[in-house]
C-alpha cells in the first residue's frame, strides 16, 4: 500500500492523474492531434488504414449508386407521365363539353384531321409554342429509340402527319388521325428533349378514346395488342416494342416493364379494358 507523507504528495499525485486524463481525451477526440505528431499519441489512424476505409466506402458507393440512380429515374418518368396524363385529360374534358368525344370532331376522316384535333384541344392546354406539320430541325438532331434501344426512324417519331406543339412543362405532343379508329392519336415525349427519348420511359403513344359515349384517355388502344406484350424489350414482331407500354401504366400506375418481362396472362389482363375491339369505335 502507497504510503503518503503529507498532503502536499496527495495533491501532487492527484496533479499528474488529472493531467494524464487532460492528455488522454485530448489524443483520443481531437482532430487535430489524430493527424500531428505527438510523443503521447499512441491510438490514431494511420493513413493505410484512411485510405482501405475510403476504398470500402467507393465500393460499396458504386455498387449502390447505380441502382439508386435508376430508381429515381424511373420515378422521374412515372411522375411526368402521371402530369401529362393529368392534364390531357383533363384538356379533353374541357373540349368534350363543347365538342362531344373526340371520334367525332373530324367528319373528314384523313390526315388533315390533325389541325382540327388541335384546334379543339388546344384551347384547353397551356401552348407555348407551335410547330405544325413540318418537323423542326432541333428534332432530327434528336434520336428516338424503342424500349430495347434500337432507332426508331425520324419520319416515325413526330411525323409530318402529326400536328406538333410544345406545353408550357416543356412536354412535345405529336397529333394525328388514326385511320383504323377513328379518333385522335398522340405521340407525347413528357420531358421535352431531355431525354432518354425512349419508348415506355418519357415516350408514349396516347389515344382519346372514349368509353359509353364517355372521354377517356388510353394508350395505343387497337384490337390486336391483347395477343402479345406490347411493351418489353424482347418482344418479336415488326411493330415497335415499347409501343403499347402506355396501356400498362394506365392500368397499373408503374413502370415494372423497366426491370422485369411482363407475362401474357398479367399483361392481358391489365389492358382488357383499355382495348377497343375490332369494328369498334369506343372501348367496352
Amino acid at each position: 500500500m502507497l504510503k503518503l507523507g503529507c498532503q502536499s504528495d496527495v495533491q501532487e499525485i492527484l496533479k499528474r492523474v488529472q493531467d494524464d486524463i487532460n492528455i488522454f481525451l485530448k489524443r483520443t477526440y481531437s482532430l487535430i492531434n489524430l493527424f500531428t505528431y505527438s510523443p503521447y499519441k499512441k491510438a490514431a489512424f494511420t493513413l493505410a488504414e484512411i485510405l482501405i476505409t475510403l476504398g470500402i466506402i467507393g465500393v460499396v458507393a458504386a455498387m449502390t449508386l447505380p441502382v439508386l440512380i435508376s430508381k429515381y429515374q424511373e420515378r422521374s418518368w412515372l411522375t411526368s407521365f402521371k402530369r401529362t396524363y393529368s392534364v390531357l385529360y383533363q384538356a379533353y374534358l374541357g373540349a368534350y363539353q363543347e365538342n362531344g368525344i373526340a371520334s367525332t370532331w373530324c367528319p373528314a376522316k384523313n390526315t388533315d384531321c390533325a389541325k382540327t384535333y388541335f384546334d379543339i384541344l388546344s384551347p384547353y392546354l397551356k401552348v407555348v409554342e407551335i410547330w405544325g406539320f413540318d418537323r423542326p430541325d432541333i428534332l432530327y438532331q434528336v434520336t428516338y429509340t424503342d424500349i430495347d434501344g434500337s432507332e426508331i426512324k425520324s419520319n416515325n417519331a413526330f411525323p409530318t402527319t402529326n400536328y406538333k406543339f410544345v406545353m408550357n412543362d416543356g412536354t412535345i405532343i405529336g397529333i394525328g388521325y388514326d385511320g383504323d379508329l377513328n379518333m385522335p392519336l398522340l405521340q407525347v415525349d413528357t420531358n421535352g428533349l431531355k431525354g432518354p427519348n425512349q419508348l415506355g420511359k418519357d415516350y408514349f403513344y396516347i389515344t382519346l378514346n372514349s368509353k359509353n359515349n364517355y372521354p377517356v384517355i388510353s394508350g395505343f388502344a387497337k384490337w390486336w395488342m391483347s395477343g402479345s406484350v406490347y411493351c418489353s424489350p424482347v418482344r418479336t414482331g415488326s411493330w415497335w416494342k415499347g409501343g403499347g407500354c402506355s396501356l400498362w401504366v394506365i392500368s397499373t400506375g408503374n413502370m415494372d416493364y423497366l426491370h422485369r418481362n411482363l407475362t401474357l396472362d398479367e399483361w392481358k389482363n391489365a389492358i382488357s379494358s383499355l382495348i377497343v375491339k375490332s369494328g369498334d369505335e369506343s372501348l367496352k
